[in-house]
């Protein structure tokens, strides 16, 4: 008798916390609040003195491989290191117009040290990568279908590509190993009318990121403005949509283009095997033109990093000191990085 008293209690106050971390009152689900609010201490910072990083953006760890992607580079987009020592190997993706230069970087994906796989979103393809003794050697490019519009993000999967979609009339398009469309999904999950004419500036101002885990076969995509978070499980189909206390994305739109209002929202997302870890920025876009008219100067990363079940339930927030773009997953270690400071990287210990 008891034991079913106890249980009745505990299912009752799992209904309270739930009802207090999400409200359906809306098309779809908000989530207020995390359960768990923590401040992380820097375990190490990795200060890559052997190159110079003008803006540091993303990193992407595979096995005993890491790379950087610096956005804007003197000479070139992408550096590769051993991991965990972070040893410099080589430089590779040198920026410039030539037949084998990249124009523009935007993300890199590393399957093993013969598949760093890199989008250059202005030359509309992805190029694949093979390092090696202290080299990079480009193995491989794959032009995009011309149906899609600056493609700006990617995942790879086993059989091709998933990249994000910028007409505004879906959310994302899986392509086979050529770059060619073989299917188109869902569409921008906003809960207000937009009409035709808008869509090209609606898909603008839910511009996302994204990541995908072939072995739990979840994509997470968030968004760059406003505070959504959508989860495609590609093994089961099913789909879910989350908006947070941000909501969706706040834009005007002048001559067919998005102007931003509202927030900063998230910077970039990584599907781990149990868990989501998203950086989250949430600054309002008049915070920051107000710090420019009286030259105050703003992080220009996020320092909450937000931790999401598979199932999109809120796990924990954890703030950091230091802001950052890109965010990065391994073996218990959480690793970002930012351009606030001279070090370009830093881990920390997932508690």
């Amino acid at each position: 008798m008891k034991s079913i008293f106890i249980y009745i209690v505990l299912a009752v106050l799992s209904v309270l916390f739930y009802d207090c971390s999400f409200s359906v009152g809306n098309k779809y689900q908000r989530y207020a609040d995390f359960p768990v609010n923590r401040k992380l201490v820097v375990a190490e910072e990795i200060d890559c003195d052997d190159i110079f990083l003008r803006y540091p953006y993303r990193v992407e760890i595979m096995d005993s491989l890491a790379v950087v992607l610096d956005l804007h580079p003197d000479s070139c987009f992408l550096h590769a290191f051993t991991y965990p020592e972070w040893r410099y190997v080589t430089s590779f993706g040198r920026r410039g117009e030539g037949p084998e230069e990249i124009l523009s970087a935007e993300r890199v994906r590393i399957c093993s040290p013969d598949s760093v796989w890199v989008l250059d979103s202005n030359r509309r393809q992805i190029t694949r990568w093979r390092i090696s003794n202290c080299n990079a050697e480009r193995a491989e490019e794959i032009s995009l279908d011309d149906r899609l519009i600056r493609t700006l993000d990617f995942c790879k999967t086993a059989d091709g590509f998933l990249v994000t979609d910028y007409t505004g009339n879906y959310r994302y398009h899986v392509l086979d190993q050529h770059g060619k469309i073989i299917q188109s999904v869902g569409h921008v999950p906003s809960e207000k009318d937009v009409d035709d004419s808008d869509k090209p500036a609606l898909s603008q101002a839910w511009r996302s990121f994204m990541d995908y885990n072939p072995k739990n076969g979840v994509l997470a995509i968030v968004t760059q403005l406003g505070e959504v978070v959508e989860l495609f499980n590609l093994k089961t189909g099913e789909h879910k949509v989350y908006y947070g206390p941000g909501g969706e994305p706040v834009f005007s739109v002048l001559a067919s283009e998005a102007m931003p209002k509202g927030i900063k929202g998230f910077n970039d997302v990584v599907v781990s095997d149990s868990c989501i870890y998203a950086i989250f920025d949430g600054t309002p876009f008049k915070d920051r033109i107000n710090s420019l008219r009286s030259g105050r100067k703003l992080s220009a990363g996020g320092n909450n990093i937000y931790v999401f079940g598979l199932d999109g339930y809120p796990l924990k927030k954890m703030s950091t000191e230091c802001s950052a773009f890109g965010i990065e997953f391994i073996r218990g270690n959480i690793y970002i990085v930012g351009n606030d400071k001279d070090i370009p990287l830093y881990s920390y210990k997932c508690p």
